[in-house]
């Protein structure tokens, strides 16, 4: 395969995978993550860097699967832990939860929060998603280690409408 080639391929399901190149701080009033490098990007997503909102850009109603994983240190000897939440158009979604830790012994730092949430949701046209995370104690995510990544679920055809096939197997046709 000639090298870069692979610039030129687009996924044809919608989907989105970012990450933060920083860190980002963490208290108990609670923040929502933003990102700051988009790896790819469908046009059914709108997202700029370093904003919280990724919003669903174009009419695609359907099932989506949200992958969201991030470590976390603290500074100062203790304990801190993170309960971090999935919300959709501003509302935590039940269930759509995780908790970690982060603690640092004294005698320097040492991440132990490598936490992933991973859930499925229905969203329309125009919804969009938010990851928050609130903290026990004062605690920052790891460079590189904050990630989201939606990707849409094709339920009767790759687009979700009924004109697409289904294999007998599971595997959807085109």
């Amino acid at each position: 395969m000639p090298h870069g080639i692979n610039k030129l391929s687009k996924p044809a399901i919608p989907c989105v995978q970012l990450y933060d190149s920083g860190t980002q701080a963490f208290t108990v009033a609670g923040e929502f993550h933003t990102w700051d490098m988009i790896s790819f990007k469908t046009s059914d997503f709108h997202y700029k860097a370093d904003d919280d909102r990724i919003m669903v850009h174009r009419p695609s109603t359907g099932y989506y699967e949200i992958t969201f994983e991030c470590s976390f240190t603290k500074d100062g000897a203790g304990l801190g832990t993170a309960t971090t939440q999935i919300y959709k158009n501003g509302v935590a979604i039940d269930g759509a939860i995780a908790f970690g830790c982060a603690y640092d012994t004294g005698q320097g730092q040492a991440s132990c929060a490598c936490m992933t949430l991973h859930f499925m949701l229905y969203l329309n046209g125009r919804d969009y998603i938010q990851v928050k995370t609130t903290a026990s104690d004062d605690i920052d995510s790891v460079a590189e280690t904050s990630r989201l990544l939606i990707k849409f679920i094709p339920t009767r055809g790759w687009n979700n409408n009924a004109a697409g096939n289904i294999n007998y197997r599971g595997e959807v046709m085109r």
